[in-house]
């Protein structure tokens, strides 16, 4: 059972609205959603304008997630106000792979006669975002860790971030 925390959309278990309170519910969260999904857009026309005007090559996806990241980080815009729309499009990813899969399969004619190598290189990149990914969780929690101790006054050191010290513990 889902505990109410400032979400206007809570409703209680067995509260069920009248038919015009849902309609109104759900026009209301339909409204929100696409709200959330222009300003979406809105980012990614910014960082598409940014890519072509640096001097190199930079994907616009790369520049809009970096404008949507120092937007977030910065406080210009609180994650609640995008939340909506972001778990729709994380909810419904593995969707937008889907035309990758097809075209890779297209071109399967192509890297025919290299698709051991074409194998190799799919399992190298993946070992190493493995690789990279927990590295990049596990110093983030010890840099947490480092704030957190830092903010309550403790005397932590950040050479312990790096290492498997736990001074100030």
């Amino acid at each position: 059972m889902r505990v109410y925390d400032g979400d206007p959309f809570y409703r209680k278990p067995g509260d069920d609205p009248p038919m015009r309170e849902r309609i109104k519910f759900h026009s209301k969260r339909l409204t929100l959603f696409f709200i959330q999904l222009a300003f979406l857009a809105g980012v990614c026309y910014i960082g598409e304008a940014v890519s072509v005007h640096l001097p190199v090559e930079v994907p616009a996806n790369i520049c809009s997630m970096g404008i949507l990241l120092s937007l977030l980080i910065s406080g210009m815009i609180d994650e609640s106000k995008i939340e909506l729309v972001s778990s729709f499009l994380l909810k419904y990813m593995p969707v937008f792979f889907i035309p990758a899969g097809v075209t890779i399969l297209r071109c399967l004619p192509m890297i025919g006669d290299r698709i051991g190598w074409f194998a190799l290189v799919c399992i190298i990149t993946t070992v190493l975002v493995f690789l990279s990914t927990a590295l990049t969780v596990i110093l983030v929690g010890r840099l947490q860790k480092y704030i957190a101790g830092k903010r309550a006054g403790k005397d932590v050191h950040l050479r312990g971030v790096f290492t498997t010290e736990t001074e100030g513990e």
